[in-house]
């Protein structure tokens, strides 16, 4: 008897683990094309995210504090528009290194060290993404910068 139940059992245990490493894919190749969109000043990046999505800014001071400052998201689009034209002229990029996807509830977190530009060390980041109807969206972005002007936005 215990033997049938384990064999009822044991695709259970060989199916779980396999859904989950490939929707652990599904989030990077979403979040590789996201920053390849992104890279490239793609018109589409709104797409990627849920309407109205939580955008942060953890600030670090040069006193050595860090103030997390939350962005609208409407203001946070107007922003990315009107800086695409400069960000395309110096070629401004992120690269994403260390990235970790851990699962949270229903969503996962996707965590990484952002490194902007010519930096030679990068700040935390992390992408919480969400499946929707219409796929794999970010629900909540959250960077490091030292860019102070951050903090106007408070």
């Amino acid at each position: 008897m215990f033997k049938k139940i384990i064999m009822l059992l044991l695709p259970l245990f060989v199916f779980v683990p396999s859904a989950f490493a490939d929707e652990v894919q599904d989030v990077q190749a979403f979040f590789n094309s996201f920053v390849n969109a992104s890279n490239t000043y793609a018109t589409n990046i709104p797409n990627y995210y849920v309407k109205n999505a939580k955008i942060v800014r953890v600030v670090y001071k040069p006193d050595g504090t860090k103030q997390a400052v939350v962005i609208p998201f409407d203001r946070y689009l107007q922003e990315l528009k009107k800086g695409a034209a400069l960000a395309r002229t110096v070629r401004y990029k992120n690269r994403y290194e260390n990235q970790k996807v851990t699962k949270v509830g229903n969503d996962y977190k996707l965590s990484a060290i952002r490194i902007p530009r010519n930096d030679k060390s990068g700040l935390p980041a992390y992408f919480i993404i969400t499946k929707t109807q219409n796929g794999w969206k970010i629900k909540e972005e959250s960077m490091g910068t030292n860019v102070q002007k951050f903090l106007e936005a408070k």
